[in-house]
Parts: structure tokens; sequence; C-alpha cells
């Protein structure tokens, strides 16, 4: 059985599916398989995967297109490997993506999956960004009530956590969102902060051609994510808490009065008071957390004397210590 089963769909993907599939082969790592699911491709995908003889590659071309989540569901169920890597077949990975993630996971039993920090590309694989993530698992926990803290092609999930737990077809676009938050409470999580993955962004990614349904689905999951607090936020309290996350809309930043400012202060409030209740998250984590969000916010709006005086915020050393490390994290992102 090898370590690692890389599990890659495969849908019209002629244009860089060999790069992606170079990119396995190429691993300092070889004790890997790939499983490749090609889901009714009509391009010559098939043709690109049929020149690879590496016996580690296994090749099924569903019959008919079938969507993403049921071909990752099929692939999933087709690994034997310890770990699972997701990996797209417009992605590159960097040569020692696989080692330091199973070397990781290897060394903390604890953690039931870890992502890693990418480089993004364009069509030219020219570096147009970068995306960098939290990596410890307290603040992950939390980032979850708000946003995905990670990318989806660069995560290694330990197959046996995805026995009872898979891609969810009813949060369709959304479906690694709502895979973490279910994963997340069965096991510690991590991102590895290297630069591990290319990741390449136009304007065919199913992020770019359904963002309404997916802000619809992404709604629905940070609902059931606050009601883990305790909390069923009606409309204007759900603005709030994604506000600190959607401060751009069509490329414009949002204009916020006090009074909208003064809401999301006493939202924070009523959130660190739930979690007090249920103690769900570590106190000074979670306060230091929405601490930076607040600073994030108070910047954003030019009123930076606000940043040390919301209502929630506490002066304990430990929590400004927090605080710190957060916002050079924010400021390096």
């Amino acid at each position: 059985m090898p370590k690692v089963s890389v599990l890659m769909p495969v849908y019209n993907a002629e244009q860089f599916l060999a790069e992606a599939i170079d990119s396995i082969i190429q691993q300092s790592f070889q004790d890997w398989e790939l499983i490749i699911i090609d889901d009714g491709s009509t391009d010559n995908s098939a043709f690109i995967i049929s020149q690879y003889k590496d016996n580690r590659i296994y090749y099924l071309k569903n019959k008919e297109n079938i969507g993403l989540i049921k071909s990752l569901n099929l692939g999933i169920d087709l690994c034997d490997g310890e770990y699972i890597a997701r990996m797209d077949a417009d992605d590159i990975a960097t040569p020692n993506r696989l080692t330091l993630q199973a070397a990781f996971m290897d060394k903390h039993p604890r953690h039931i999956l870890c992502g890693s920090n990418a480089l993004v590309i364009d069509k030219k694989n020219e570096i147009t960004g970068r995306i960098k993530n939290l990596t410890h698992n307290n603040y992950l926990q939390i980032n979850l009530l708000f946003s995905v803290p990670f990318i989806h092609p660069s995560m290694l999930i330990r197959r046996k956590a995805l026995a009872d737990d898979k891609y969810n077809e009813n949060y369709l676009h959304v479906e690694d969102f709502e895979l973490w938050c279910r994963l997340s409470q069965k096991g510690e999580i991590a991102n590895i902060n290297r630069f591990l993955l290319n990741y390449r962004w136009h304007n065919t990614n199913v992020s770019v051609l359904n963002s309404e349904i997916q802000e619809k689905l992404k709604d629905k999951i940070i609902t059931e994510q606050i009601q883990r607090l305790g909390l069923i936020p009606n409309n204007e309290e759900l603005e709030c808490h994604k506000i600190t996350f959607n401060l751009y809309k069509f490329g414009n930043k949002l204009k916020i009065s006090f009074e909208d400012m003064r809401k999301v202060d006493n939202w924070f409030s009523k959130l660190i008071s739930k979690n007090r209740e249920q103690k769900l998250f570590k106190n000074s984590h979670f306060i230091a957390y929405l601490w930076s969000r607040w600073c994030v916010l108070c910047i954003s709006q030019k009123k930076y004397f606000k940043m040390l005086i919301p209502s929630f915020a506490s002066l304990n050393p430990v929590i400004l210590c927090r605080l710190i490390g957060l916002i050079f994290f924010l400021k390096q992102k």
C-alpha cells in the first residue's frame, strides 16, 4: 500500500494536465499512487493520460459527467494510502510537497489534515500573487467560523477520516469549506508555512463562475458554525460577522458608518460571551483573533484610534501578545 494517494479530478484539462501529472511524478517523496478521475472529458485529456506508463498511476473515466463532488467521493473509495493528497489538474505541486506534508502528519498524529501556502500563477506560469494562511490549530478552528483558511488542492488528509465524512453534494462549489468544518471537529488542523503549490487562477475557476451560489452556501455554513456557540444570527448580525472578510465588493471598498462599527463591536462581544459559556475555543485566542479582525476593519476605514478601544477587548498581556502576532501575520499576508 502506498503512503500517499494523490486524488486528481480531471475535466477537459488538456492545457495544463501534463504539468500537473509531471509535478507528482517529480516529487522527492516517491511512495505514492495517483488516482485520476476523468469526469467525461471531451478534449485530449484521456490521450495525455494514456502517454504515462508509470504503474503508480490509476486512471478511471466516468461514462458520463457526474460532477466534481461525486467524482471526488468516487476517487476517495479508490485510494489505498494512509493519506489522501488533493491535487487539481491545472496546478503544480512543488517537488517537496508530499515529503513535507507526510512528515508533518507522521509527527503530529492528532492532526487530521494539513494544507500549505500557495503561489498564484496565470496561464503562462507567471507568479501573480501569493496566498498565506494561518498555521496553528487554535486559530484555524476559529477562522472556520468566518471563512475558508485552506487552499483545497494543497490539502493532505488522513484517509480514515474520510471513510464516513466525504464531500457533501448539498454544498455545491463550497464542498471543501463544509468538509473542513466537519473534519475539524474530529481532530486538529494545520497549514504548513511553506509555498508547496503553484495555484493556477484564471477566469474559468469554479469560484469565479459560481460566486453567487457560493455566497449563499457560505452563509449557510457560517450560520451553522455560529450555531455551535448557541447563537442563531439574524441577517444584520450575519453581515456584522462577515464584514471584516468582505470589505470589498465589486472592487470597491465598503463605507462603514460609526453605527455599523458599533454593531460589529457588539456582535463580537456577544460571540465572546457565548464562547465563555460553551468553551468551544480557547478564550485568549478567540479574543485576540476577533480583535485582529477589528483592527482590519478600523484600518480599512482609517479610524486608527478605534483599534485599541473595542468593548470586547482585554488588556491581558497574553491576549495582547497573541494580537501582535496576528497583526504581524496579517501584515505579511
